[in-house]
């Protein structure tokens, strides 16, 4: 089940349930986190820090790791291959 509000973000995307499952099998908390991760995407592109927050993408950059802020996601989460989590805090 996904949130009804996104979080500090209001443009902020759902990461699909597949790449939540991994994360919760990694060990990151059901809720109530914060994780840095590199995406990889299909088309090769890679986002080494985005900011993901209880199930949402909601940056792209370690600049958003605190307050209320907009930042448009600029890819669609369906096309992400990869997940690697760097931090959770």
């Amino acid at each position: 089940m996904h949130s009804k509000n996104p979080p500090r973000n209001r443009l902020a995307k759902v990461l699909p349930e597949e790449w939540r499952k991994m994360l919760v099998a990694s060990g990151v908390p059901r809720r109530k986190y914060t994780a840095v991760c590199r995406l990889t995407l299909a088309g090769g592109r890679v986002i080494e820090n985005a900011i993901i927050e209880e199930g949402w993408i909601i940056a792209l950059d370690k600049s958003h790791l605190a307050g209320t802020f907009e930042q448009r996601i600029d890819f669609d989460p369906r096309t992400i291959t990869e997940v690697e989590i760097k931090q959770v805090v």
